[in-house]
């Protein structure tokens, strides 16, 4: 299994936790 770079890592990161703030505010 290879390392991840810290970029693919970076990106990972910043889609989950756009995920949660998007359903953070889909919550009412």
């Amino acid at each position: 299994m290879k390392k991840l770079s810290l970029d693919t890592v970076l990106k990972i990161v910043i889609a989950i936790a756009s995920a949660v703030l998007g359903a953070l505010s889909a919550m009412p």
